[in-house]
C-alpha cells in the first residue's frame, strides 16, 4: 500500500516504453529515494545511481535503495521472496532485506550493499588460472543453489512446460527483434522441433536466479587471487529446468574457451561421461529459448556472427566439446 508520509509523486507508466523515457529523470528518482531514507531514519549518506533494469542507488557504502515501477512489481515480490529464503544458506553473500514499501504506487527494497568488485569489471583482465578458479567456485554455487529444498517458493514456479511452449511460440520473433543474422533466425524452427527431445519434463524443478552472469557476481581478492564472494539480484527467479542456469556463465564468462567450459561443467556435478552432444544440443536450444535472449549483446566471442553461418554451427562454437 501506498504510505501517506511520502509526498514525492512518482509517474503512472503503462509500458515499457515509457518506464524507459522516466528512468532519465534522475533527480525525481533521487528525492524518492532521499524520502525513503527519511522515513526510515537511515543515515543521510550520498546517492550514487547504478546501472540496472530498475532505479538502483547506492547508500553511501553499506545500503542499496531499489525501486521498482509497478510494471516490475512480479521482480520486487520475487526479490524480497528469494533473499529472504537464501539467506545464510549459501556459501557466499547476498544482500538482507532491511526495508521494503511502496512510494507513489513504486515498490522499493532497502537492502545492504554487499562489499567487493562486480565481476564484470575485470573479467577480461584476469589471467586465464584466476578464470579457471572463478569459473570453478560459480560451478559450485549453482550447483549449492540448484540442491536448495524449493517448499515454500512455489509462487515461483514457472509451469517448465507452459513456459518452454510459450517460449517455442515466440523465439523466432524474438531473435528477429533482436537482431540476429536473418540465416540463422530462419533455421530455428526446423532446429528447435528436432531439440524438443532434450527438453523433456522435469519431476524435481530447483531455484533458478537466471542471474550467473558478471553483472550480478561480487569478487574480493586473497592472497593476489580473485574469488567469488557475493551474488545479487534475484527478480527473475523461477523453478524450472537446471541447466536454463547454465547459460549466463556459458555465454557471458566462458565464451567458447573449451578448458573453462569443462571446468564448469565438472565443478557443477557432470562427469566426463555427461559431456556429449545431447547436452549441447540442450544447452544451444535453452540459449535460444531463454526469455531474454539477445545472443548479439550476450555471446562475449569476437565476431562470433562472422564465424558461423548454421546453428550447429553456433552450437560447436558456445557449447561443443
Amino acid at each position: 500500500m501506498n504510505n501517506p508520509n511520502f509526498t514525492t509523486t512518482l509517474p503512472v507508466i503503462s509500458s515499457s516504453e515509457e518506464y524507459e523515457k522516466i528512468k532519465l529523470k534522475t533527480e525525481l528518482f533521487e528525492l524518492a529515494a532521499r524520502e525513503i531514507i527519511a522515513y526510515h531514519h537511515i543515515p543521510d549518506e550520498p546517492l550514487t545511481l547504478l546501472d540496472g533494469s530498475n532505479i538502483v542507488f547506492s547508500c553511501g557504502k553499506t545500503r542499496i535503495i531499489k525501486i521498482y515501477p509497478p510494471l516490475h512489481q512480479s521482480h520486487f515480490t520475487c526479490e524480497i521472496l528469494l533473499m529472504k529464503y537464501l539467506h545464510n544458506k549459501l556459501s557466499v553473500r547476498i544482500p538482507s532485506v532491511e526495508y521494503a514499501g511502496e512510494i507513489s504506487g513504486w515498490p522499493y527494497i532497502v537492502m545492504s550493499r554487499l562489499e567487493g568488485t562486480l565481476l564484470e569489471d575485470l573479467w577480461e583482465r584476469l589471467d586465464h588460472s584466476n578464470k579457471t578458479v572463478i569459473i570453478r567456485e560459480l560451478g559450485s554455487l549453482i550447483h549449492e543453489v540448484h540442491s536448495l529444498p524449493t517448499e515454500g517458493l512455489e509462487s515461483i514456479d514457472c509451469h517448465w512446460q507452459q513456459f518452454i511452449f510459450q517460449q517455442l511460440n515466440q523465439c523466432k520473433a524474438q531473435h528477429r527483434d533482436t537482431h540476429l543474422p536473418d540465416e540463422l533466425v530462419q533455421q530455428i524452427p526446423m532446429y528447435l522441433e528436432s531439440m524438443k527431445k532434450y527438453l523433456p519434463e522435469i519431476n524435481k524443478p530447483v531455484i533458478l536466479t537466471g542471474e550467473y552472469t558478471p553483472m550480478n557476481l561480487l569478487v574480493s581478492q586473497k592472497s593476489g587471487v580473485w574469488h567469488i564472494t557475493g551474488l545479487i539480484d534475484f527478480g527473475d527467479s523461477m523453478l524450472g529446468m537446471p541447466q536454463y542456469d547454465l547459460l549466463g556463465p556459458g555465454v557471458f564468462l566462458i565464451q567458447g574457451d573449451k578448458i573453462l567450459l569443462r571446468e564448469f561443467l565438472t565443478s557443477y556435478g557432470y562427469s566426463s561421461e555427461d559431456m556429449t552432444s545431447t547436452l549441447t544440443h540442450q544447452l544451444t536450444a535453452l540459449m535460444l529459448l531463454h526469455r531474454y535472449a539477445n545472443l548479439n549483446v550476450q555471446i562475449r566471442i569476437k565476431d562470433w556472427n562472422k564465424k558461423v553461418n548454421k546453428i550447429s554451427e553456433l552450437e560447436n562454437l558456445v557449447w561443443g566439446f
